[in-house]
């Protein structure tokens, strides 16, 4: 293709109008939610449910925790119990106490009250852990994305995910309540720099030394010690964990 002829990135086009925009069997579970099938309301953007089941279908049929902010009309409870099967233990938080009658809508699931922007709270939670899926569905302004994913991600467990959904909410001013540029999205770009910031403290040759023949440890933060991934979707960031271990640059 001649340069002439190169797409332009930054040239502005139209999104295509397609009504489907995810498969799978969540997301067919969701298009078929009514309220003759189900007397509560479910509230999920349609390009979401390719990304639910690319990180949480490992998890069906398993003894996993799942963590969810923002219970609304108990819906989501109820999908993800369906979903992730019945030794899926589901809890479900939310600043409403009238949730509270969610509480045991189905024999896996519970609710818990509180503000997910309070730390005491947020402590309070994570006694609950370790999780092995959380997902931030809950009041999407800056402080209160920010200060979960900060108080709840380290009791996901070490093979787990941590999902901030609605990110798109950094970039409407409505919900900018915490300092000027410092949104999620902010916040997420700078960890990952703190993934890579092991590269900028060693010389390149350092990470060509076979492990047996290395001096001192490698240090890093936990965040990034235990940090497999950080996936940028629309509206959507998705964290996986996985114990990292030193790089290693070898020729074979």
């Amino acid at each position: 293709m001649s340069a002439s002829k190169r797409p332009y990135l930054a040239e502005r086009v139209p999104l295509a109008r397609n009504e489907r925009q995810s498969s799978g069997e969540l997301y067919e579970r969701f298009l078929s939610w009514s309220r003759e099938t189900s007397p509560r309301k479910l509230n999920k953007w349609h390009h979401y449910f390719d990304i639910y089941e690319r990180h949480l279908s490992r998890f069906r049929g398993t003894e996993c925790q799942m963590l969810e902010f923002g219970v609304l009309d108990g819906g989501s409870l109820v999908m993800w119990s369906e979903y992730l099967g019945p030794k899926a233990r589901i809890i479900g938080v939310d600043i409403e106490p009238n949730t509270q009658r969610y509480n045991g809508i189905r024999p896996n699931v519970s609710v818990l009250i509180g503000d997910q922007s309070d730390q005491a709270v947020l402590d309070r939670i994570a006694a609950h852990g370790p999780f092995d899926i959380a997902i931030d569905d809950g009041g999407h302004t800056a402080r209160q994305q920010i200060n979960t994913f900060n108080g709840i991600y380290g009791s996901v467990d070490n093979q787990g995910v941590y999902t901030c959904e609605d990110t798109h909410t950094s970039y409407w001013k409505k919900f900018q309540d915490a300092g000027p540029g410092i949104t999620m999205v902010e916040h997420a770009k700078r960890l990952i720099d703190e993934m890579h910031v092991i590269y900028t403290e060693r010389p390149k040759k350092s990470f060509a030394v076979p492990m047996s023949e290395r001096e001192g440890e490698m240090l890093t933060t936990r965040f990034a010690a235990s940090t497999f991934s950080i996936q940028f979707y629309d509206s959507m960031i998705v964290f996986e964990k996985r114990p990292r271990s030193e790089p290693w640059s070898q020729f074979r």
